[in-house]
């Protein structure tokens, strides 16, 4: 068995801009440069997951359907753009949960690596050498945790420009 790189992505702030807690298909939007880097990364035959704490789903601010709603959305815009992103991971968790079995404790909600473990379990991922790419410390926390290379994103930058720079730096740019 072969195990490949991958490219980990956080989705709010990070590959789309994020109101706050973001689950409305109306409020889509792409951040600067995270359209050509999604269509960039696939064309180098490189697998894009998300991996995306949703709290507001413990915290009832919207439901796990109305999440995996607007996910369907992000991947059929990104397939739009020649991207491909080849699985969501999700935690619903949160320390202010109103649900009792969403309250944290758990292996899942960032900077936690049980989200990137999990996809590099199912695809056949080598975290060692894959990119974890964030705008947040709990991003680059989670992707040291899981063994990637991790990179924080600053959502005013350009996204393209971050994933060129990683992939370079871990030498999966040809």
């Amino acid at each position: 068995m072969t195990f490949q790189p991958a490219l980990f992505l956080d989705r709010d702030n990070t590959v789309v801009a994020d109101p706050g807690y973001l689950h409305k298909i109306e409020d889509f939007a792409w951040l600067s440069g995270a359209a050509e880097a999604l269509a960039f990364v696939h064309q180098l035959n490189i697998p894009i997951f998300i991996v995306t704490n949703q709290g507001g789903i413990a915290r009832g601010l919207f439901t796990e359907q109305d999440m995996h709603d607007f996910n369907q959305f992000l991947v059929h815009k990104t397939q739009q753009v020649g991207g491909k992103i080849t699985d969501i991971a999700f935690c619903p968790h949160h320390p202010k949960a109103i649900y009792p079995e969403l309250k944290t404790p758990c292996a899942c909600r960032k900077p936690a690596a049980g989200m990137l473990v999990h996809l590099a379990e199912k695809w056949d991922i080598d975290l060692t050498s894959s990119i974890m790419i964030g705008d947040r410390s709990s991003d680059v926390e989670a992707g040291h945790a899981a063994g990637c290379y991790s990179k924080m994103f600053n959502p005013s930058d350009n996204l393209l420009e971050c994933v060129t720079l990683a992939l370079e730096e871990t030498g999966l740019l040809p």
